[in-house]
């Protein structure tokens, strides 16, 4: 017998999901790890590295603004999409609010801010770089936990373990079971990576801020990438060039482009149907690539300790993720495509207007 409509698409959505999630995982994964190696280059200029890595990704969003029927950098989901049914859109997705801008150009910068001290980070240990990426992908947590006290969208006793497991995790990173031996991740990385934590945090919140003021995602997406853009223009006239190699300018500039691929890999996986913690849990295991990466192309091993704070954090960021509670399928066939990605009257999910290390 035929199966109900939302049966049937839980059915054919789910494979896209974790296609596309796996996808977006190995897109942010490779970047990360690219931007690590960048640290072992040959006559590596860290203006430029950054400069080259902003400049692409704000050439990413004059793309996106130039193919957008709209043509400017503003404006909100009904604007988007003016066809969609009134009953399935939050009354804020009408208008944009002066704090909706400045969240969304301040969770820019805030992304700019995580990759700088994420280079720094993986500069400082480069035996470390997967567990020191895992650090970076908890700031799942802490928006989570944020939007447990801001918005009110509580988390489940399951979640608040994930938290601890987390929180377990960094200790352990830290080193502060290792005795002083000097086998845990270097206190210097362990804290820019925490600083890399909180700014890529920060940057997400924003992306929730924008939403309730109004701000389509795809406005958000050209917003931060624009700016990004802007802020590369004195980094790359500060820039060394005299030193610089192919590689040098190939890998950061490809880093752009990886980081829009990813964003776009995360928006399909969240748009095929009700998955969004399944998809979470998939892409947000991107240092798990890292981890890969370092050790086959440059044998970093990081130490046990590393190792076992490295999982603990992984698998509380999952776990926050898969213990989410369930999302409604869709009501109507027709109106499925076109609502995804739109902030619903009756609750809020992470929305995609905001991009980093996932």
């Amino acid at each position: 017998p035929t199966q109900p409509y939302p049966v049937a698409m839980a059915a054919s959505g789910l494979p896209v999901a974790i296609l596309w999630s796996t996808i977006a995982c190995f897109l942010f994964g490779v970047q990360n790890y690219a931007i690590a190696y960048t640290n072992s280059l040959p006559g590596d200029d860290f203006c430029r590295t950054v400069g080259l890595l902003w400049f692409f990704t704000g050439v990413c969003g004059l793309g996106a603004l130039a193919r957008h029927p709209l043509h400017r950098i503003f404006f909100s989901e009904a604007e988007a999409k003016p066809g969609l049914a009134e009953s399935l859109i939050a009354p804020e997705a009408g208008t944009v609010t002066l704090l909706s801008k400045t969240a969304t150009l301040g969770g820019g910068l805030a992304i700019g801010m995580a990759q700088l001290f994420m280079k720094l980070s993986f500069g400082a240990d480069p035996d470390a770089e997967g567990p020191l990426a895992s650090v970076i992908c908890a700031d799942v947590i802490l928006v989570s936990v944020l939007c447990h006290f801001v918005y009110h969208e509580y988390l489940n006793a399951a979640q608040w373990g994930s938290v601890a497991l987390v929180f377990a995790g960094l200790i352990t990173m830290a080193g502060v079971f290792d005795g002083g031996g000097g086998t845990s991740v270097s206190p210097v990385a362990f804290s820019l990576a925490f600083a890399a934590m909180i700014s890529f945090g920060a940057s997400i919140f924003s992306v929730r801020v924008a939403a309730v003021g109004g701000i389509a995602a795809s406005s958000g997406f050209i917003a931060r990438t624009l700016i990004l853009g802007a802020f590369s223009v004195p980094l790359l006239i500060a820039a060394r060039w005299d030193s610089s190699s192919v590689l040098g300018i190939l890998i950061p500039s490809s880093c752009g482009f990886m980081q829009a691929a990813g964003v776009y890999s995360i928006n399909e996986a969240l748009s095929a149907g009700p998955y969004t913690s399944i998809s979470i849990a998939i892409f947000g295991s991107n240092s798990l690539v890292v981890l890969l990466l370092a050790a086959i192309v440059e044998g970093h091993v990081p130490a046990l300790s590393a190792l076992v704070g490295m999982a603990l954090t992984a698998s509380g960021c999952v776990i926050i993720s898969l213990a989410a509670p369930p999302e409604a399928p869709p009501e109507d066939e027709g109106l499925e495509e076109m609502s995804s990605s739109l902030p619903r009257k009756g609750g809020n999910r992470y929305s995609t207007g905001g991009f980093g290390a996932a």
